[in-house]
């Protein structure tokens, strides 16, 4: 530790001399900012020797950054003798506008500028009101680059919008250009960077305030006689805004006409709306709506206004949209002349032609001039069109690709793609064929890439603007396809020309949309590998629809089925020839399984629906019909669907579920229904031991006199006279399982019903067995209330009152003794025999 201290006592006083030397050697100055304004001199080269020191109370700060705020003065040197190899300044000042017209000094900042360093000056720009901001380029103009590129006198300027969340650029431009101004909604920041080899003295633009544009931003564009420009939309090559708009107003020369030409562009993937180009030009009240796959216009005669305008995008898988595209002037009375190069394309024939004839339209090369021209490969072509609307122009490109055996075969993934010489030609692209040409014994590969393959089907519709027809040597049709489908490869098993014909004017397609590759040969006649995809509904036909199959050919298609899923296959449309030979076959067969799942004939019925759980194979094959009958045809539906096992599972276990809710809730009634059961009053008890009756049975024929029905074996008086008022003292709650006993008469034995006697005339007294004789006496809503049932017996006291006042009643009714109860008809009959029998 001592050694240590030593050591930095010794050395220290040694670096602060030098220091000191090297600060004095160096320019010390002082560094004041104004209002809004901060200053940042950073070193692009941290690792350096070469610092920024700031002395402030006699302390010496050296570091690699140094950053004064608004307002802020400081003393500052730098500790190398060239320090603009090393250091950049940036120098920012932030202006919120509150008035309705502002205007600033732009060259306030641009005197703060540091000589010899490489400065970015920048203006940020708010408003407190719905205003836009308004930058005038001072007559000289900007010139739009990509970011990638750079301006010859290293002097960029950069436009940025807060219109969106996130901060988005307008673009990127150097002096000296057709932008004359740019309006920004809602505020932007300019940014000017600035090389120290070359002086600036003017910044070159002024801002303003004007009034709202809703929408992200109006670029100007002046346009000289005979010039053009490419532009780019905003945040090139990213994407534009979701969901926004922008413009670009062109001013157009007098005897000048305007063409847009997109020379490259990437469509996003919308959710709602879609995106779209809209053209007004002055003088005409209506619009001109395209889209990005449509042919622009080429003949705009006057200012007009071009329009970008995209869509709701998908969150999940937005893609982007993003366009690059030319704009030139030309003077009507002059020709219109292209440079067609050819050079290094190979097989290729090019025909431009009048769809409509004018006899004024002339298509020269050279001197000769002809209403058609045909262009071969291998030569570069100038080409003038005289009087010559090119809109009323079509072309016809026809590529030859092929060899003719395997040693000298080198067509492996081939793009099919348009030339972009004939890509930037302003003549609409009526068709373009390419004819493949594989060894003997081989296959056609086909290979559309991500976008896939539909069959385009009468009734359809291509949104992308074109279709391709599949053409055999003979000049029959495979079929008609569109991208955006769930076809990734076809196989076909002989020559094969693939024609991309244009659906309207849809001539400015670059992207290649085929990879071909020869290989050997197949058994089938056509192959097509198809992917289904979740949701969508993807329809199958037989090659030539919908004309039918060709007599002895094939067809399969290898359908993928993912994991968790199943496919379902439809046969919606189908007919069966008469066959002269062989016959016709619709078979599916798992790519596992031995055995097919389905096989028909053509004298069996297709059935509606096939499910299948793994891939599969489906194949169809014709036979050779009778002249003049029905051809094989078949239409079918394959739907991609998750599997039902969970489901079934689920809804198996929600039913169980169910039902044994229902078994308990059964249960549970069942068991409250026998308690109920249990607490029913009893109306009689059977004693086995003696003679036993129920009341109510007809056996029972003993008179109320002569026995003791009537008579109550205990009385509750709690119960009987619970009604009445209560003295003090006295329990309102009845006595319960206290034993009473029982003070009654009793005789020897228990009553015993007395033999029956016929109802007849005659007097025997034999009792009638095994009659049914049902109960004549009164009956009420319940059974007699047996007084042994003492439960029972309480509820009955309860009712007493109700039951001595019908008694009253049918004492008052019945004459006779008032203390003898009113008698059944059956002991009538009895005391009526006894005294006959007297």
């Amino acid at each position: 530790m001592d050694l240590l201290s030593r050591i930095c006592t010794a050395v220290l006083p040694w670096i602060l001399v030098a220091q000191v030397i090297v600060i004095k050697e160096c320019q010390t100055a002082t560094l004041s900012t104004g209002e809004n304004t901060t200053i940042t001199i950073k070193s692009s080269f941290p690792k350096a020797n070469c610092s920024v020191c700031v002395l402030k109370d006699k302390q010496l700060t050296c570091s690699s950054e140094l950053r004064l705020q608004p307002r802020e003065n400081r003393t500052y040197s730098f500790s190398c003798p060239e320090p603009h190899k090393f250091f950049t300044i940036e120098i920012s000042k932030n202006t919120v506008c509150i008035s309705n017209f502002y205007s600033t000094e732009v060259k306030e900042l641009l005197s703060l500028a540091f000589p010899k360093f490489n400065n970015t000056l920048i203006w940020d720009i708010n408003f407190s009101e719905n205003k836009a901001l308004v930058l005038d380029f001072l007559g000289s103009g900007l010139r739009q680059i990509k970011p990638s590129e750079s301006c010859p006198d290293h002097l960029t300027y950069s436009i940025l919008t807060y219109l969106t969340a996130e901060i988005q650029s307008i673009g990127t431009f150097c002096r000296r250009g057709p932008v004359s101004k740019i309006q920004v909604d809602k505020g932007a920041r300019v940014s000017l960077q600035m090389s120290g080899k070359e002086e600036v003295d003017e910044p070159g633009f002024s801002m303003a305030i004007g009034p709202p544009i809703k929408k992200c931003c109006i670029i100007e564009v002046k346009l000289l006689p005979g010039s053009s420009v490419n532009l780019l939309s905003p945040n090139y090559p990213l994407s534009f805004s979701d969901d926004d708009l922008m413009s670009w107003m062109f001013t157009v020369p007098e005897n000048n006409k305007a063409s847009v030409l997109f020379l490259n562009y990437t469509q996003p993937n919308c959710n709602k709306k879609s995106e779209r180009v809209e053209y007004a030009v002055a003088g005409y009240q209506s619009t001109i709506g395209k889209s990005l796959t449509d042919q622009q216009p080429s003949s705009i005669r006057g200012n007009f206004e071009m329009q970008l305008e995209n869509c709701k995008m998908d969150k999940s898988d937005p893609g982007k949209l993003s366009l690059e595209f030319r704009v030139e002037a030309f003077n009507e009375s002059q020709q219109n002349h292209f440079w067609i190069d050819l050079q290094k394309e190979k097989g290729i024939n090019v025909t431009i032609k009048q769809k409509k004839v004018n006899p004024n339209c002339q298509i020269c090369v050279g001197a000769a001039c002809q209403p058609e021209i045909t262009l071969q490969s291998g030569k570069k072509t100038k080409v003038i069109f005289k009087d010559c609307n090119l809109e009323e122009l079509g072309m016809a490109v026809t590529k030859d690709i092929g060899c003719y055996n395997w040693e000298e075969c080198p067509v492996k993934e081939m793009p099919l793609e348009v030339p972009i010489s004939l890509a930037k030609l302003h003549v609409p692209l009526e068709s373009l064929t390419w004819q493949l040409r594989a060894p003997t014994a081989s296959t056609v590969v086909l290979s559309p890439g991500k976008a896939k393959l539909k069959y385009f089907l009468p009734g359809d519709k291509c949104r992308e603007g074109f279709y391709y027809r599949l053409v055999e040597e003979d000049e029959s049709e495979l079929g008609k396809f569109c991208p955006q489908g769930s076809i990734e490869k076809v196989q076909i098993h002989s020559n094969i020309s693939v024609v991309l014909l244009a659906i309207g004017n849809h001539s400015q397609i670059l992207e290649p949309f085929f990879n071909v590759t020869f290989e050997k040969e197949i058994t089938e006649s056509y192959i097509f590998t198809v992917s289904p995809e979740l949701g969508v509904m993807s329809y199958l036909v037989t090659p030539k629809w919908p004309e039918g199959m060709a007599p002895l050919s094939s067809v399969s298609w290898k359908v993928s089925v993912p994991p968790g899923h199943m496919v379902q296959v439809s046969f919606l449309n189908a007919t069966q020839p008469e066959c002269r030979q062989s016959h016709t076959s619709v078979s599916i067969k798992g790519q596992s399984s031995v055995e097919e799942e389905l096989s028909r004939r053509e004298d069996e019925l297709l059935p509606e629906h096939q499910t299948m759980t793994e891939d599969f194979w489906l194949n169809m094959s014709n036979c050779k019909p009778e002249a003049t009958k029905k051809t094989f045809k078949v239409m079918c539906r394959v739907t991609l669907i998750e599997k039902q096992d969970d489901l079934i599972m689920k809804i198996a276990i929600g039913t169980l579920s169910a039902v044994l809710v229902i078994v308990a809730f059964i249960v549970i009634i069942s068991c409250v229904m026998k308690k109920k059961k249990k607490k029913k009053i009893q109306t009689s008890i059977y004693n086995p031991n003696v003679n036993t009756f129920f009341p109510g049975h007809p056996l029972f024929s003993k008179g109320r006199r002569d026995n003791d029905s009537h008579v109550y074996a205990d009385i509750d008086e709690t119960m009987m006279y619970g009604q009445l008022p209560r003295g003090p003292g006295m329990t309102l709650l009845p006595e319960v399982d206290v034993y009473r006993p029982f003070e009654g008469p009793v005789g020897d034995r228990p009553p015993t019903p007395p033999p029956l006697f016929n109802r007849g005339k005659s007097k025997a007294v034999g009792p009638e067995v095994d009659v049914y004789r049902p109960f004549l006496g009164p009956v009420g809503d319940e059974p007699p209330i047996s007084i042994f049932n003492r439960e029972a017996s309480m509820q009955a006291v309860v009712d007493s009152k109700l039951y001595t006042f019908q008694q009253n009643e049918q004492e008052a009714e019945t004459p006779g003794n008032e203390d003898e109860l009113p008698l059944p008809p059956a002991d009538e009959e009895m005391e009526q025999n006894k005294e006959e029998s007297k």
